[in-house]
């Protein structure tokens, strides 16, 4: 394979990922039914129309924990090249990669608990262009940003399914920026000392910005100053190993600072630790990687199984016309109908919004009032009303699937 298709994005359906997956992730991953993502249109954020979120930033009130070996490829680009000396001018670049200081941390922590995720005015990533609105290393965005569908098309199915392919990612990114920086020489077990030793005064860790320079210079020791140098050579032997890395990241095990973890707990405010996750003890082991895509291909299967029984219309269900007055309503001006999900709690009235086709409303309304099994013929038909099981906009009765 030529070196250079790695810098271009993997097109899997609908779905574009970075073009490190197609040499990381298991051979057959490509052979994998995606779920086509088109409620999650970030030209047309629905949570910037129905949650409030930025409309310029969305989801991107996040800091990606990009790996090594991805920055050093997005380097290899004209704008992943300035994106990536403007993340190490910052200071928010550790040895394993793109990586948030403990105030920034933490600041993401007081957002989750005030639920600002989408809303934030302190958690912004750097890696998004404030103009365009475009990811400017999009080709080289980490596992949870390549995931991430804000308004998934098969429900809570896609949830599961999309959740299991991050976890799989995540764990080959983080093994992968570990054995790539051994691979080159360089001192991983003294870079994890040293955010160790940082653990007694954390306040002196971080700048305005990201990481103090002195912090900087403890964790990188020797490295400090040649920071770009090690990303390129990560994503360089990474590239050389192409054609095993599967293999190469079975056998290895993810490395924390635990001392440094613990002690950034500790700095979480008491009446935010019950957003906190409980210690994966996964991640320190070596997990069979084969096992994990195991669960994708089992969460695959469930994705796509036919559904069989008889279904109806959910009551939380409403249509209403397309007006074309709003951007969104303009953006959509092929569908006629909005469909609207509602829920039962007041407080949060709107659940989710579609646009939708005139014949696909007919469908719909067929299912209203009564129970009735799912039409034989048509292709298109059925897997629209498909996605609509999955959303639960179609509710089951008796023993269906």
């Amino acid at each position: 394979m030529d070196s250079e298709l790695l810098l271009q994005p993997l097109r899997l359906g609908r779905q574009t990922f970075p073009g490190i997956w197609r040499v990381m992730m298991p051979p057959a991953f490509q052979k994998l039914r995606f779920p086509d993502e088109k409620q999650a249109d970030c030209m047309n954020c629905p949570k910037s129309c129905y949650e409030e979120w930025r409309p310029d930033y969305r989801c991107c009130t996040y800091h990606p924990r990009i790996p090594n070996f991805l920055l050093g490829l997005a380097c290899r680009t004209p704008e992943g090249h300035r994106a990536v000396d403007e993340l190490l001018e910052r200071g928010m670049v550790l040895p394993e990669g793109m990586h948030s200081s403990p105030r920034q941390w933490l600041d993401f922590v007081d957002d989750e608990h005030e639920d600002l995720f989408g809303k934030s005015q302190k958690v912004l990533c750097p890696m998004l262009d404030r103009v365009s609105g475009h990811c400017r290393v999009h080709a080289f965005r980490n596992s949870v940003c390549s995931t991430y569908f804000c308004d998934k098309e098969q429900g809570h199915a896609g949830e599961v399914f999309w959740s299991q392919i991050q976890t799989l990612g995540s764990q080959l990114e983080m093994r992968l920026a570990q054995w790539a920086l051994r691979e080159i020489g360089f001192d991983l077990d003294a870079s994890i000392r040293a955010l160790n030793e940082l653990a007694s005064d954390l306040t002196q860790a971080s700048s305005d910005q990201g990481w103090h320079p002195a912090a900087l210079q403890h964790i990188w020791g020797e490295h400090a100053g040649r920071e770009k140098e090690l990303l390129l050579a990560c994503a360089d032997v990474i590239v050389k190993n192409r054609d095993r890395l599967w293999s190469i990241a079975r056998q290895q095990r993810i490395e924390e600072p635990h001392d440094f973890d613990a002690a950034l707990l500790e700095k979480v405010p008491e009446e935010q630790q019950e957003i906190l996750e409980e210690p994966d003890t996964e991640w320190t082991e070596i997990v069979d990687l084969e096992a994990l895509w195991e669960d994708c291909r089992i969460a695959h299967d469930a994705l796509w199984e036919e559904p069989s029984g008889l279904f109806t219309l959910s009551p939380q269900v409403s249509f209403v016309p397309n007006e074309y007055q709003s951007q969104e309503e303009r953006y959509h001006q092929a569908r006629p109908f909005f469909l609207e999900y509602r829920f039962q709690n007041p407080e949060r009235s709107l659940y989710f919004r579609l646009a939708i086709r005139r014949e696909e409303k007919a469908w719909l309304d067929s299912f209203a009032g009564s129970f009735r099994p799912l039409p034989t013929a048509g292709v298109e038909t059925q897997e629209f009303l498909k996605t609509m099981i999955h959303r639960r906009v179609l509710r089951a009765q008796g023993p269906a699937t």
